[in-house]
């Protein structure tokens, strides 16, 4: 499991193995205090107020879904993602929480200099910055996308393509979400 904090972030976050007793405890999707599924479990401790566990329930469309949590370029929140399924939560206001537009999450990548988190699936990729969804690219493969460099201004992705039966690579402006020549 990843945890990445390189966002300023006015919370603290411990990922556990088994539910504490005594805590509050909100199930997501949905945020029920009343039960829910089982998925990841994540112990969020804000900067003033008490702390809480999440439960983010885990994704069912892929075992290649990947599992982390995330800061946010909002302070506030944090982004947790469960076998592919992914979940922003104010660390705040449990109640406050929204699922990633990206079904399944494959791959997580914070842009510090951007001030964007990228989510890919196996298609396309999406960004969001601290007022919500950035860009979202149009359709990059039929399958098997993944990113394979990363700069402050540029990300290079590959895919096989099986019209031409070879992998075919290309580059988007992060500031944009558009392709670069």
């Amino acid at each position: 499991m990843k945890i990445d904090l390189g966002f300023s972030h006015d919370y603290e976050v411990e990922v556990l193995d088994e539910l504490p007793p005594g805590r509050r405890i909100y199930y997501y999707p949905g945020s029920s205090t009343q039960g829910g599924k089982d998925g990841v479990l994540v112990k969020i401790t804000p900067l003033h107020g008490e702390s809480w566990v999440g439960v983010f329930s885990f994704g069912e469309i892929t075992p290649k879904g990947v599992s982390g949590v995330y800061t946010l370029p909002n302070a506030d929140k944090l982004c947790v993602v469960s076998r592919g399924a992914g979940y922003f939560v104010s660390a705040n206001n449990p109640a406050d929480w929204a699922e990633v537009k990206s079904i399944p999450v494959i791959d997580v990548r914070s842009v510090l200099f951007q001030g964007i988190v990228l989510f890919a699936n196996y298609t396309e990729l999406i960004a969001y910055d601290s007022s919500g969804v950035k860009w979202r690219t149009e359709r990059l493969a039929f399958d098997g996308f993944r990113i394979v460099g990363l700069t402050d201004n540029r990300l290079r992705g590959e895919y096989y393509d099986i019209r031409s039966e070879s992998e075919e690579t290309f580059e988007l402006d992060l500031l944009t979400g558009i392709g670069c020549v």
